[in-house]
């Protein structure tokens, strides 16, 4: 089967970057912070979601309670990636990979989660091209909602169905999988299992591997 992809969407951290943020410290310290407000998330929720739900049921209290804890839980949060950002750099063939593809007319997309300073601190020592960069200051509603990609594509003035998500986590898979776009899945963490459930419709060993993939959707 043949597709026509004209624009790839890249996950950050662990597929176009390696950075080591401690998100183990980064979940105890919120579920810490939130039980100063006697809130407890829930155990299957990721760190910024159970930001969320803390301050949803801290809402329905006081207000002015719920925006202390966002402050405080926001401060924390951005302070371990930003501190994790200083040691960070490309990951093996991130760089040659977007070049190739920019030089190809394809357009490229960063979707992350991070904190645009702690995304903009890790690209100082790297040569990353890209055409668009939205982190999760940037959007009402990150991955895994569709909305992440979607603002995205509307941007790059990008279509689904031509689009491919590569991420290096299920999360980017299922985000990729409701916005209408291909996925892809790099191992660059995690193991072609990790991936079953969320069924990405491309696995790639390296980064690299979608340079091989694009030369049979378009040419590139």
């Amino acid at each position: 089967m043949r597709y026509k992809i004209d624009t790839v969407l890249f996950d950050f951290d662990g597929t176009l970057i390696a950075i080591d943020i401690d998100f183990a410290k980064m979940r105890q310290d919120v579920v810490a912070l939130g039980m100063e407000y006697g809130v407890s998330p829930e155990s299957s929720l990721y760190v910024l979601e159970s930001v969320e739900y803390i301050f949803h049921k801290l809402m329905l209290k006081d207000f002015d309670l719920a925006k202390d804890f966002k402050r405080r839980a926001e401060e924390l949060i951005v302070n371990i990636e930003v501190e994790a950002s200083s040691t960070a750099k490309a990951m093996p063939g991130a760089e040659e990979t977007l070049s190739k593809l920019k030089s190809k007319g394809v357009k490229i997309g960063i979707v992350t989660r991070n904190c645009r300073s702690g995304v903009m601190r890790s690209l100082e020592n790297t040569k990353l091209v890209y055409d668009l960069m939205l982190t999760r200051d940037d959007v009402e509603k990150v991955k895994p909602e569709p909305q992440h990609l979607l603002d995205a594509m509307r941007i790059l003035k990008s279509e689904p169905e031509k689009t491919l998500m590569v991420g290096d986590h299920p999360m980017d898979i299922i985000a990729g999988k409701k916005a209408g776009a291909k996925t892809g899945a790099v191992l660059s963490l995690k193991t072609k299992e990790d991936f079953h459930e969320s069924s990405p419709d491309f696995i790639f060993s390296s980064i690299g591997d979608i340079l091989k993939l694009l030369q049979y959707t378009r040419a590139v």
